[in-house]
């Protein structure tokens, strides 16, 4: 099934009128170049098992974005306020060559929970997400993810939290990662990363990504992660698992890349390893003139863990085995 929609047309409308003959018919949807504007009354929700395929005609993601203003303030719970969220019936999406912006700006402190704006949210243990030179832009919350998935070549944006969720794997693979300024004031500190990976598996992965961010001013703080803090041996996820594999990572970044808040908040596994926890392989860092240094393990926060060889391929194998690269 192949739908082309215009820029006059409604995503949501057209997946709430999906009809097909059977549960293995691929949906195929192109949206033509230009702004598919929308409110956040006109959230887009696709909860079928039928495989999802949705492309810009032109395949520029520049010149194709899908763009709506929804929040945590608006409608309740993670599921409901992104932009487009996948629900847990779905088994194979794919997304290519288009933006997907949450305009919601900051008007409060991050404690009245008003804040949270997915640009998407993929709501599903089992079902596998597939991303390629898309571009996601938020502030906070920007990308939620459980079960699996796969980031290729995209862009993501945000300030606080900007990728997170409750995930099995998902590879950010030659990715860049941008940082930006907090609207209310660049004194705030910034974090990309709060996982809250299942039990004992890879969480969050990144091969080969860019990290950048807007300049704060010398007093900043930027992480790469930080705890949610609940995470424990025997809990079904909230495990602290990130792995950077090869990246290079802006000198704007703290040089400890994790944070536990000045211990307030317990991270778990108490240090990382191959497989889990906050752990880093082949870092780079650059300067603002381009210049590129090797990445100094001793400065990194006392939870992370740097990786050997042995270590890189016993990650490797159990990426492999997931299917999700």
């Amino acid at each position: 099934m192949r739908i082309n929609l215009s820029t006059s047309d409604s995503l949501s409308e057209a997946i709430s009128r999906l009809n097909p003959e059977s549960e293995s018919e691929e949906i195929r949807i192109v949206l033509a170049d230009g702004k598919h504007e929308g409110v956040f009354q006109d959230r887009i929700f696709y909860d079928l098992p039928n495989p999802l395929f949705i492309e810009s005609e032109g395949g520029d993601a520049s010149k194709c974005v899908l763009s709506g203003e929804n929040c945590e303030a608006f409608h309740k719970d993670t599921e409901n306020r992104a932009i487009i969220t996948f629900g847990n019936n779905c088994t194979k999406v794919t997304l290519m060559n288009f933006t997907i912006e949450n305009l919601h700006v900051k008007t409060s402190d991050d404690a009245s929970l008003g804040n949270q704006a997915e640009a998407i949210c993929f709501d599903c243990k089992k079902g596998f997400l597939y991303c390629e030179n898309m571009v996601f832009k938020s502030r906070q919350d920007t990308i939620h993810v459980k079960g699996f998935s796969h980031f290729k070549n995209c862009f993501v944006s945000g300030d606080v939290d900007f990728i997170w969720g409750y995930c099995d794997t998902a590879i950010f693979d030659g990715c860049r990662i941008h940082t930006i300024e907090d609207n209310r004031g660049s004194d705030r500190p910034a974090y990309v990363l709060q996982s809250r990976a299942l039990n004992g598996r890879p969480g969050f992965v990144f091969i080969n990504c860019s990290f950048t961010a807007d300049n704060r001013g010398p007093n900043a703080k930027i992480y790469i992660g930080r705890s949610q803090g609940t995470g424990k041996k025997d809990s079904v996820d909230r495990w602290d698992s990130i792995a950077l594999v090869s990246c290079t990572i802006s000198d704007l970044y703290d040089s400890a890349l994790w944070t536990d808040e000045d211990g307030s908040r317990a991270v778990y596994p108490e240090k990382g390893s191959a497989l889990v926890g906050w752990r880093e392989y082949g870092t780079k860092i650059k300067d603002s003139a381009g210049n590129i240094r090797p990445y100094d393990p001793k400065k990194q926060e006392r939870h992370g863990y740097s990786m050997n060889d042995s270590d890189l391929m016993r990650l490797q194998k159990c990426i492999e085995e997931t299917k999700v690269v």
